[in-house]
Parts: C-alpha cells; sequence; structure tokens
C-alpha cells in the first residue's frame, strides 16, 4: 500500500494547524499580559498544550488506526499518548521567560509532540515500523533523520518517555507500517542518504548543500518580502488594544529602571490617545527625563506630527537644560526614522532621546551620549546622502549604522 501525497499532506496540515494555533494564542496571551506573572503564563500554557496536545493526539490515533485497518493488521485502537505534563511546560517557560517568541515555539513543540509520541508508542506496542517523512522545506537535520529509513519501533526511539527531535516551525511526521512494504508516496530514504553522504556524512555540510542548492529561491523569497514591506510600508495600521499592551520597557542612554517605566507608560498612553482621539494618526510628546514632567499630546496626521508648533513644546526645545528631554511619537506606517526626526534630534542641545513607537507596538530610540560631537554628526549625515544618491531612507541607514562614530546610540 502506498499513502498518496495528497492524504499525507492532509494529515501533516491538520497537524500544523493544532501546534500553530496553540503558539499563536501564546504570543497573543503574551502581547495582551506580558510575562510579568510567570505562574499565569504557566497555567495559560499548560491549559493550550493540553487542549491542543489531545487534540493532535486524536488526530494521530485516527491515522493510526487507518493504516492499521489498511493492512488488516489486527492490532487495538490506538491509545492517545499524554500532553506535557504540568511540570514540564513550568521548566519550558522557566527557560523561555525572557524570549516571548521562543515560549510560542515551545508551546507549538510540545502540541506536535503529543501527536508524535502517539504514533511511536502505539507502534512500540503493536511492532510496527516507523519512519521520519519530510516535508515541506526540509532541514538538513530532518533530511537526515528520513535518511533512516524504516525502522522496527523500539524504546531507543522514546527516550525519556517522549519521541525525539521534534521541533516547532516543521510540518514533517513519523509514518507507520505493519507489512514491511508500505511507504507514503514521494518518500525517498535512499535519495536522502545520498544526499547525507555526498555531504561527508556532516549534517552542518549537508545544511550548506541544501542552501546553495536553493540560495537563489531563498533570497527571490526574501526580495518578494522586501517588496511586499516596501509596497505596505507607508500604510496606515490601526492601533488595537493588543498593541497598546505589547509595547515594551527602553532605557535610552542613561536612563534607570524607573525611567524606562516612566518612556512605556508614555509610549502605551501616547498610543491609546492616537488610537482614541486622532484616528491612529501621529501625535508627539515631550517628556522631561530629569524631572519626570510629560507635556500634553500633540496631535498631527497620518505621515506627520509637528512638535515646533505647538509654544509649550516649542519653548522646552528651545530652553531646556541640554540631553533632558526625550521626544516620543508614533509612526502609524511602521516606519523608520525620517530626515525630519533626524534634524529634531541633532540640532536642539535640550533633546537628549528621541523614540518611534509603531502603531504595532514596537520601539525604536536613538539617544545622545557624552561623546555626542554635532559637527561630526552633520558631517556624517551629509556623506550619507550623498551616498545614497538623494534616497532619504538609504541615508539614514547609512548614517546610524556609523552612529557610534559621533556619540548616537540606537536601542529598540
Amino acid at each position: 500500500m502506498k499513502l498518496t501525497a495528497q492524504t499525507w499532506s492532509e494529515y501533516v496540515a491538520r497537524l500544523a494547524r493544532l501546534n500553530q494555533k496553540a503558539g499563536q494564542l501564546m504570543a497573543d496571551y503574551i502581547a495582551a499580559h506580558g510575562t510579568g506573572d510567570t505562574d499565569a503564563l504557566i497555567a495559560y500554557a499548560h491549559a493550550l498544550v493540553t487542549k491542543y496536545g489531545e487534540g493532535s493526539a486524536e488526530l494521530a490515533c485516527q491515522m493510526y488506526d487507518a493504516l492499521a485497518a489498511a493492512a488488516r493488521a489486527g492490532v487495538p485502537a490506538a491509545e492517545p499518548a499524554e500532553p506535557a505534563s504540568y511540570g514540564e511546560i513550568a521548566r519550558m517557560v522557566q527557560a523561555t521567560k525572557a524570549s516571548p517568541p521562543q515560549m510560542q515555539r515551545g508551546v507549538s513543540r510540545l502540541v506536535k509532540r503529543a501527536g508524535a509520541d502517539t504514533t511511536l508508542k502505539n507502534a512500540l506496542r503493536d511492532g510496527a515500523e516507523f519512519a521520519w517523512i519530510p516535508q515541506g522545506d526540509t532541514c538538513a537535520f530532518c533530511l537526515t533523520l528520513a535518511s533512516r529509513g524504516w525502522q522496527k519501533a523500539s524504546q531507543a526511539a522514546i527516550k525519556g518517555g517522549h519521541a525525539e527531535h521534534i521541533h516547532a516551525n516543521c510540518d514533517c511526521e513519523y509514518a507507520i507500517r505493519f507489512d514491511g512494504a508500505s511507504t507514503v508516496a514521494g518518500y525517498d530514504p535512499k535519495k536522502y542518504l545520498k544526499q547525507y553522504r555526498d555531504a561527508g556524512s556532516d549534517v552542518n555540510a549537508l545544511r550548506r548543500v541544501n542552501y546553495a542548492a536553493n540560495r537563489e529561491r531563498i533570497n527571490a523569497q526574501k526580495r518578494a518580502a522586501y517588496a511586499l514591506r516596501q509596497k505596505n510600508r507607508g500604510q496606515k495600521v490601526a492601533i488595537t488594544d493588543i498593541a497598546i499592551q505589547k509595547v515594551p520597557l527602553v532605557a535610552p542612554h542613561g536612563a534607570d529602571h524607573q525611567t524606562a517605566f516612566f518612556i512605556q507608560e508614555t509610549h502605551k498612553e501616547l498610543l491609546r490617545f492616537a488610537q482614541k482621539q486622532n484616528d491612529s494618526n501621529e501625535v508627539a510628546c515631550l517628556l522631561d527625563l530629569t524631572t519626570g514632567e510629560k507635556l500634553d499630546f500633540v496631535k498631527g496626521d497620518q505621515t506627520s506630527v509637528d512638535v515646533e508648533k505647538d509654544a509649550t513644546s516649542y519653548h522646552w526645545l528651545r530652553a531646556k537644560k541640554p540631553n533632558s528631554v526625550m521626544v516620543c511619537h508614533n509612526h502609524p506606517g511602521q516606519s523608520y526614522f525620517s530626515m525630519n526626526d533626524i534634524s529634531v534630534f541633532m540640532h536642539y542641545n535640550s533633546v537628549g532621546a528621541m523614540s518611534i513607537v509603531t502603531n504595532q507596538g514596537k520601539v525604536w530610540t536613538i539617544s545622545k551620549t557624552a561623546k555626542f560631537d554635532f559637527a561630526a554628526a552633520k558631517e556624517s549625515m551629509n556623506r550619507a546622502i550623498a551616498e545614497s544618491s538623494g534616497n532619504k531612507d538609504r541615508a539614514i541607514e547609512i548614517f546610524l549604522k556609523e552612529c557610534y562614530n559621533y556619540g548616537v546610540e540606537r536601542g529598540e
């Protein structure tokens, strides 16, 4: 019997939807609530892994039973594996708490593992064979596993009670057979083994070979993604409550933890004001980082906000102590610093820092250090403009890459 490519792909896609959904829900939770409450993070991750892990195990049972029936194997109905325990999930959360994307992948991986555990444990119970079937853009490591071909299920494949080598962002899955002849259409372990041996039986070498073979396709995908970003750049994104909640702590040069919290709350208030009172357009606010004072928000349009036209803000820019003022503003189109931003930042001695908080909650900062040299910075900008043939975005990119040379620090 040969399982068709379409049937296998549909099965893999259904499993993938479960682990991807669980990971996305974890990401949404972190965006809304942050990572400060570890117990709440663990409880939520446990609920996701349990719910979607049980779904993954049930799908694996259905495929196992269908293959057993087709082969007339005469084995008992498949039993779903238990999802990850509370303790396992707690350890994953503790290990990834500093990196929300890693925590999201951790949840996805544990959901995916429940399906793999189900397949392998039932195969071990019934004396079936298993194989690791590549799917999609397969990494070198998965190709190496796939090159081992069909293997008799044994305890060695379930070390520590779980299937090994399960990682997120991967659609490869285990298949099983009972008759020593069945397979999945397109699965070619001899081809994978040749690729591995041609790379000197070195996974890293195989990774480099695969990249070289697919470089043009990969670069084409990157160019297409960049073109899409450029096409969408400048298009206003409506501010959401989730975006406001995900605004991170940032600490421009010299800012202590208390100041960082002050800046974070200002960014959140700024986005809330723009959302409720300015149609998600630009809004600016000046802070005095030495006194903790904050001015009223200044409204702008979709592409700009002019703090110099606001009388109180202009007075601060002209009269405040050197490097005491931070200019905070949002960019509805997710763009980076503009020429006007750089001009205000450089020319006012009072301005020590500037931030952009995008309408999706990302924050960029630039700040002056004690070594700030206006003349050197201006000269660098002139060179950047000449080098970029007048392309302002490119000029700013060049200018900020050299910023440490004239006493400017970037952050995000």
